[in-house]
């Protein structure tokens, strides 16, 4: 395993979860601000994430860890999906579900660790749950104010960051991906 990756986004949202995540137990940096934004061309979470480490493992020359995540909507046919990030944010979100009785939702995250030409590893994560009638809170980010998770009557944004970092999509794919990379 490497001893210092770089985690390839340009949100210093995701960013910053995914330092406070990992608590020290892997050596992240930012991507340096000259690097390229990877385009996301496919319509899936696996093949976009896997394009996007190449992409820039390719530019860096050094250890890449990639997420590529979709918040899921089945009363919705599945979007926003993989265009989460273009498709307008919570409030666009609540206005396409306005009379809809169905609400269930759940976040997918995909992590990919790249390590050199066709060596990489992935890990998933799934977080289930609704979308509320009204956005509620100020913490997170993105779809937080409106993604109630399974078992929880406060959306992300009223349930805390700290929550947030032990019960997330991205935490959950986060661990499986250490304990992958631990392993081999």
């Amino acid at each position: 395993m490497a001893d210092k990756w770089i985690f390839a986004t340009k949100n210093p949202h995701k960013l910053s979860e995914v330092q406070d995540i990992l608590q020290g137990q892997l050596e992240i940096d930012a991507l340096p601000a000259h690097i390229p934004e990877a385009p996301e061309p496919y319509e899936s979470l696996y093949d976009n994430a896997l394009f996007k480490a190449a992409f820039y493992e390719s530019h860096l020359k050094q250890p890449v860890i990639v997420e590529d995540s979709g918040l899921f909507v089945p009363s919705l046919g599945g979007r926003p999906g993989v265009h989460s990030a273009r498709f307008g944010g919570p409030d666009k979100l609540l206005e396409a579900m306005r009379d809809m009785s169905q609400r269930d939702a759940y976040f997918v995250a995909v992590m990919v660790a790249y390590y050199g030409p066709c060596k990489y590893t992935f890990a998933q994560g799934i977080w289930h749950g609704r979308i509320a009638r009204v956005k509620a809170g100020s913490g997170g980010f993105g779809y937080d104010p409106v993604f109630i998770p399974d078992k929880q009557t406060a959306t992300v944004a009223e349930l805390g960051v700290e929550w947030k970092l032990r019960n997330s999509h991205r935490a959950r794919a986060l661990h499986r991906l250490l304990k992958q990379l631990s392993a081999g």
